[in-house]
This record gives structure tokens, sequence and C-alpha cells, in this order.
């Protein structure tokens, strides 16, 4: 709860900074978005290795093979990675940028879900 209240106090904070720089120094305003984001990423990490730990446990308990979680925390990743960038270009007004991140990324996310969707056709194939 602690984290998530920085969290907010640096986003209201680099909300307010932006607004009031916005009009006089366009491009100072878009750093420090970009670096209000970066800093509410770095405040993020102590949920992402709770995160880890978590899905850790689940394929521990189930069994699964643990080889299937390193591609999908890469596609959580590239997930979370895509939307920060495509979202830093549509504060920027470059949206065609922002549509090409997001469909590289899912594309990306494809090719590294491809062997996870082969697997589970295997399993499948051979329960019948």
């Amino acid at each position: 709860m602690a984290d998530l209240i920085k969290i907010v106090g640096v986003a209201l904070v680099t909300v307010v900074a932006f607004l009031l720089v916005k009009q006089t120094r366009p491009e100072i305003a878009m750093l420090i978005s970009i670096a209000g984001s970066i800093l509410i990423i770095l405040l993020s990490i102590n949920t992402l290795t709770s995160v880890i730990t978590q899905f850790n446990k689940i394929f521990e308990a189930t069994g699964v093979n643990a080889s299937i979680l390193l591609p999908i925390l890469k596609i959580i990743a590239i997930g979370y990675v895509v939307e920060f960038g495509a979202n830093i270009c549509l504060d920027a007004g470059a949206n065609s940028i922002a549509d090409k991140i997001l469909f590289a990324g899912k594309l990306i996310i494809l090719l590294i879900a491809l062997p996870i969707i082969n697997r589970v056709i295997d399993m499948v194939v051979g329960l019948l």
C-alpha cells in the first residue's frame, strides 16, 4: 500500500509539473513526463519481484514445466514495455509511431508464444 501511495504521489507531482511547463516549454514537459514515468516504473520493481515469486510458486504447485515460465514473463514484460513506449509516443502526439510500436510488440509476443501454443497442442493431442 505504501508503494502505491508513493506511485500516486509521483504521478500527481509529474502531472502538475507537466501541466505547468507544457505551455511555455513543451520539450521540457515531455522530459518531465518521461522522467516521472521511469520513476514510477522503478517504484514498481518490488511488486514485480513479488509477481515473479508468485509465478514460481504456481508452477511449483502445479508441476507445470518451469521452462514455460520464462516465455510467459517475457511476454508480460514485452507488453508493459510496448505500452510504455506507445504511451510516450501518444503523449508526444506521434500516434502513427505508437501504432507501429503496438503492432511490433504484438508480433514479438506471438513469436514468443508459438512454442507454448505448440506444447499445449501436443499435450491435447497426446490426451486424445
